[in-house]
């Protein structure tokens, strides 16, 4: 199949990286340095959980080709999805698929449909991926093959749209989990997310300094979310995730990998340093959150407020990190061996929430072999 990509960080680069193992004609949209580079010398990535390397050689496409594509991925940070929407909106394809942590998917495909002047498919993904992007290659965390959870706003997909997405990633080995409400299922894993960010923050993102009844309170935090959520009349996806707090053994996988994240140099890899790297997105997402929030004012939500007003303005954590340094280590170096190690076992734990949440039993449906 014929697939243009936008977006080719950690997640984006995966993802193309498995559509080209399908055996899709891929095209990437991508401008500045990492295009040249992707241009000179294929899109290099590292898996450190599988223990290898892989190079694809993806086209590579400084601005939107006018050609015609089955589909169009954007694979960005919700807050920067709104600047393409004009040239998705021109994409030559049927079919949008949005990929990427956004509460607001709502207003996205409002705003996507009303620039269109063609009839435009419109779905939204989020791929369990995590790592790091160095100059010339990408190391990616990602569990076995990896898989996306996928579906319309307030549908189910349906039957040639699963034909489709099933024919795009056939061989690879990605799953596919199929979900009919991806708004209500990205307003919860923001209820997951958030209260991490705001404890990371609060001390100065090092999750080591919190004490245990901190991380308590973040699991009482997120069933708060749920609560708003569910008063906002959004469907708690996945489907019955609204009982997660009343399984004792749910419970205890998610304290061992707070524990594990917060506890260890993995937190700063796999949790606290991505709020370092990306307040711009933790700011947006905090933002979509509170506004639902205003929107229901009579939700109590004391845990939440308390972790919320514990940690510093927004205007004091974009001073602090905005312009701090990023390291790199060399290629080859003992201490890049010690960041894959460290990364390979913090993916792990990055990925346990994803995979608890994406999987439960009775609840999964595979479109894809894995």
């Amino acid at each position: 199949m014929h697939i243009l990509v936008y977006g080719c960080g950690v997640i984006g680069s995966y993802l193309v990286h498995v559509l080209c193992k399908a055996g899709n004609d891929v095209t990437v949209v991508s401008k500045g340095t990492w295009g040249e580079v992707l241009a000179a010398q294929g899109l290099h990535i590292r898996h450190p959980l599988q223990h290898k390397d892989t190079v694809d050689h993806p086209r590579i496409a400084r601005e939107l080709p006018e050609e015609r594509f089955d589909a169009v991925f954007s694979v960005m940070q919700g807050c920067q999805q709104r600047a393409v929407l004009p040239e998705l909106a021109r994409a030559n394809a049927p079919l949008v698929i949005l990929v990427g942590n956004n509460p607001k998917a709502a207003e996205t495909e409002r705003e996507l449909l009303s620039l269109t002047e063609v009839p435009k498919t419109v779905l939204f993904g989020f791929q369990g991926t995590a790592g790091v992007r160095a100059p010339r290659y990408v190391n990616c965390l990602h569990a076995g093959n990896g898989s996306m959870t996928v579906g319309g706003l307030h549908r189910a997909l349906t039957a040639a749209e699963e034909r489709m997405l099933t024919e795009m990633f056939s061989g690879s080995g990605y799953g596919l989990h199929p979900e009919d409400d991806m708004e209500g299922w990205l307003y919860c894993h923001a209820a997951f997310v958030l209260p991490i960010v705001y404890e990371s923050y609060r001390y100065d993102c090092d999750l080591r300094d919190a004490p245990v009844q901190d991380l308590d309170r973040m699991l009482t935090a997120v069933e708060e979310a749920y609560g708003l959520i569910e008063a906002a009349g959004i469907p708690i996806r996945p489907r019955g995730d609204e009982d997660y707090f009343r399984s004792k053994p749910k419970m205890a996988a998610m304290r061992a990998m707070m524990y594990v994240v917060a506890r260890t140099k993995l937190g700063e890899l796999c949790a606290t340093d991505h709020c370092r790297n990306a307040v711009t997105e933790m700011e947006w997402l905090d933002a979509a959150f509170e506004a639902l929030r205003a929107a229901h004012p009579d939700c109590k939500m004391p845990a939440w407020s308390a972790m919320r007003r514990s940690m510093p303005s927004w205007e004091q954590i974009h001073s602090v990190y905005d312009n701090a340094p990023r390291t790199q280590a060399p290629p080859g170096s003992g201490t890049e061996k010690k960041i894959l190690a460290a990364l390979a076992v913090a993916g792990t734990a990055a990925l346990l929430v994803h995979t608890i949440r994406t999987h439960q039993k009775g609840e999964t449906r595979w479109l894809t072999k894995h």
